[in-house]
Order: C-alpha cells, then structure tokens, then sequence
C-alpha cells in the first residue's frame, strides 16, 4: 500500500504544478487579448 501512496501523492503533485502553471498562462494570455482590444 504504501509505493501505492507515494505514487499517489507524486501524481498529486505533479497535477498541482500543472494546474499552476495552467493558471498563470491563462492570466498571462487574457492580459495580452485586454491589451490587444485596446489597441484596436
């Protein structure tokens, strides 16, 4: 059970840095589309 948990807390892990990650570009890439619409 327990390389079942570590495993697990790994997946965990690396979900939660993507998901991170995920959130900044979309922060990231709204701020550039406002910027753009102001532009224009």
């Amino acid at each position: 059970a327990i390389p079942a948990v570590i495993a697990y807390n790994r997946f965990s892990d690396d979900v939660e840095r993507l998901v991170t990650r995920y959130d900044s570009f979309v922060e990231e890439f709204v701020a550039l589309l406002q910027r753009h619409s102001l532009k224009s």
